[in-house]
């Protein structure tokens, strides 16, 4: 079995910086408006990250870790703009 591990470039490390700054964000903003943005930029930053890393079969460290990221982004989310969304009706 032979390792694959793809070349670094700066696609490659701007999107976990990208994706950890929109995380950050999502965290400390509470408009609804911004927290959906958000929820959709999280789609966006996954597709990102297929686009830009080649193979899922990549052994680097900074494949794993955004992937890591981004469904921690997609999930985070999408609970918090389901609870900012649903505050209203309570």
């Amino acid at each position: 079995m032979t390792t694959t591990r793809y070349p670094l470039n700066v696609a490659k490390i701007f999107v976990p910086i990208i994706t950890v700054v929109l995380l950050l964000l999502m965290f400390t903003v509470s408009d609804r408006i911004i927290v959906a943005f958000l929820c959709f930029s999280s789609l966006i930053t996954t597709m990102m990250h297929f686009n830009v890393f080649e193979d899922t079969s990549d052994t680097h460290p900074l494949n794993r870790i955004d992937l890591v990221l981004q469904v921690v982004f997609l999930l985070a989310s999408f609970f918090r703009a389901f609870v900012l969304g649903s505050a209203d009706y309570h």
